[in-house]
């Protein structure tokens, strides 16, 4: 019978070219033009040049970038790699359909997000199609101060997750390195006041078990947030009723989404507890 071996076991020319591969891909996302040069990824990933080389070359075979004479650029079948990442959750299959239900009763737009170190990363949106300043789409990611989920993930942070947070929000007070979102005003970036408000909401979660976001990303847009828990009670997504001003304040918002938003919490939690099939 084969040995089953552990992803941290397998020899390192098997995993050595993904993580090559994926480190280029990375320097070519998220680099700060649209276009780029083997020698600036080799200088932005720390690989040799001749690595660069023969990675751009299997990625140009296999589609996920395309060459522009000297240039590089990502081509649209990479996002099957982000899409590939975000289904190996088991998320959305799991909860996908109850949040997609649970639009369709409120009538307003429902999220699915998870913790993605000091950020919050959508894996599943059911969207209202209503004229909107501001909208995200499944992999996007948002600053956890920002919204209501994060609240939730930032209640059962150690010493050393809030500073990694706040490490980041003093190099990046503005959130320019999340594009998903429009960047702050200068006048309310103060480091000081942005974590004492979100240490508040942070506990504020904690005690009330959910969480709302108060114009927090755009003026207008509103949430209130519930976490999903595995089977040993950790927090594992968090699910947002999103809507407007224009429809309702933060207190009607949750005497209206809170009761349905709890039974697909539930409905949720029974699903990722199920075995699989």
């Amino acid at each position: 019978m084969a040995q089953h071996t552990e992803p941290d076991q397998l020899p390192e020319e098997l995993v050595g070219p993904l993580e090559r591969g994926l480190a280029v891909l990375r320097a070519v996302a998220a680099g700060p033009g649209i276009r780029h040069r083997p020698g600036d990824l080799a200088r932005g990933t720390g690989l040799a040049r001749s690595t660069v080389d023969r990675v751009v070359t299997t990625l140009l075979r296999l589609g996920y970038v395309r060459a522009e004479e000297r240039d590089l650029l990502l081509a649209p079948r990479a996002a099957e790699l982000g899409n590939a990442y975000l289904s190996s959750t088991g998320l959305p299959e799991a909860v996908g359909p109850h949040a997609l239900a649970l639009a369709d009763e409120l009538d307003e737009s429902v999220s699915v997000a998870v913790p993605d170190g000091d950020g919050v990363r959508f894996v599943a949106q059911a969207a209202r199609r209503r004229a909107m300043a501001i909208s995200f789409r499944a992999g996007d990611v948002l600053p956890a101060e920002r919204c209501a989920p994060g609240a939730l993930f930032a209640a059962d942070w150690s010493d050393a997750e809030w500073g990694t947070w706040r490490a980041r929000h003093l190099k990046d007070p503005l959130d320019f390195g999340f594009p998903a979102v429009p960047p702050r005003m200068p006048s309310i970036s103060a480091s000081d006041s942005v974590e004492t408000g979100f240490r508040d909401r942070a506990d504020r979660s904690r005690e009330d078990g959910w969480a709302a976001d108060d114009q927090l990303i755009e003026a207008g847009l509103i949430a209130v947030a519930l976490p999903v828990r595995d089977t040993a009670g950790a927090v594992v997504c968090a699910v947002s009723v999103v809507s407007h001003t224009s429809r309702h304040d933060i207190a009607s918002l949750a005497g209206v989404a809170l009761p349905p938003l709890r039974a697909a919490v539930a409905a949720m939690e029974a699903a990722l507890a199920a075995p699989p099939a």
